[in-house]
């Protein structure tokens, strides 16, 4: 008998690629159920559905504020729908619980009772996720860090994206972390040709204010029109709006409709240049290694990057690319015009050699090795 899994994520997750990663790891010799939002539609995986509190009463809302400043968190996380979801859940029996991101953790140690193992998957630094923030810093920041305090020693494993984060983790809180990078499947794809005369850069991902994406569309001011960006976004409307008023009438920068996740890699093995500059405008953003990197490798584009430390690391590691001197839009450009036709073509193979080595084949081991032990 297949021995069962419950994965726990408070995202919708037919669209969260680290999730549905271990969905296709574990799939074939484990029996999944899923919780979260959405379910996955991935066939033959069970699925909890989990609906958040939205109580308006003002007296709810009195009632939460005070259990979050006199600082009665389990209070404050055991709501209403926390608890039906808890009730929901305990119907059925685990053997192991992946609960991902701090919020899900004390729901996956209430159900695991000393009766099932519990991995969490941190998936960024949650005491720093938006330290920007004085709303965050106020409101959120001494919650998670209870979380922290609290349930991490009651975890068997821990798992996060980069070493960065497992530093902090264990400086802090005391606890060690496996790597399991955001790297995505292995595909078998040759890098596409460079057209000399149009050299075609792409960013795909998530729009949010606080990524710094103006940068990228500033940065084609400084190059001639033999360049092209394309953009292909998901997320904040008005935030997009906002980008493409930004970009104006030049010609030379595509807005693009999204392709699916499956369909990611193949749509952007077209194109020549990865590109991407996040603002170190908080520690997770300034320690980001996102699925975007492994997807441009996947892809077999070459990449150009600004200097965020962990994306430095690897885009020199492994001779994918060139990293910019700062921040700055300008710096970018400059480091993009540095590359001849035959520079590009020479990153593109760099990825292609380096494809199955930078896949997710190898997190897979990681992770069902910790799942064994």
């Amino acid at each position: 008998m297949k021995k069962k899994i419950l994965i726990i994520c408070f995202t919708h997750l037919h669209r969260d690629p680290r999730i549905l990663r271990q969905i296709s790891w574990l799939r074939e010799n484990y029996e999944i159920t899923t919780l979260g939002f959405s379910p996955s539609n991935v066939e033959g995986v069970r699925h909890i559905p989990f609906e958040p509190e939205r109580n308006s009463r003002l007296a709810v809302k009195l009632k939460r504020a005070a259990q979050y400043f006199t600082k009665d968190y389990e209070s404050f996380y055991w709501n209403a729908a926390m608890k039906e979801l808890l009730k929901k859940a305990a119907n059925f029996s685990f053997d192991a619980i992946i609960a991902n991101d701090i919020d899900t953790l004390p729901l996956a140690v209430k159900l695991a009772e000393n009766k099932a193992k519990v991995i969490f998957d941190a998936h960024e630094y949650a005491p720093l996720e938006h330290e920007e923030s004085r709303r965050f810093r106020l409101l959120r920041q001494p919650f998670v860090e209870y979380l922290c305090r609290e349930y991490l020693p009651k975890v068997t494993a821990a798992t996060t994206v980069c070493q960065g984060i497992a530093d902090l983790f264990e400086r802090n809180y005391g606890r060690k972390f496996s790597i399991i990078t955001n790297a995505s499947e292995y595909r078998e794809i040759s890098p596409s040709a460079v057209n000399p005369e149009k050299i075609r850069l792409i960013y795909h991902g998530g729009a949010f204010p606080g990524r710094g994406l103006e940068n990228q569309i500033e940065m084609m001011n400084f190059l001639d029109e033999k360049y092209e960006l394309n953009l292909m976004l998901l997320g904040d409307e008005k935030y997009i709006e906002r980008l493409k008023k930004i970009a104006g009438s030049n010609v030379n920068i595509k807005f693009l409709p999204p392709v699916s996740f499956a369909e990611i890699i193949d749509f952007t093995n077209q194109f020549d240049i990865g590109v991407y500059s996040l603002a170190p405008t908080n520690t997770n953003n300034r320690l980001a290694l996102p699925n975007k990197l492994f997807e441009y490798i996947q892809a077999r584009l070459a990449i150009v990057v600004s200097p965020s430390p962990e994306m430095k690391r690897l885009v020199e590691e492994f001779d994918l690319g060139i990293v910019a001197k700062d921040f700055e839009p300008q710096s970018l450009a400059q480091v993009i015009e540095q590359l001849s036709a035959e520079k590009i073509s020479y990153y593109k193979n760099q990825a292609d050699k380096h494809a199955f080595e930078l896949s997710a084949q190898k997190n897979k081991e990681i992770f069902l090795r910790l799942l064994k032990e």
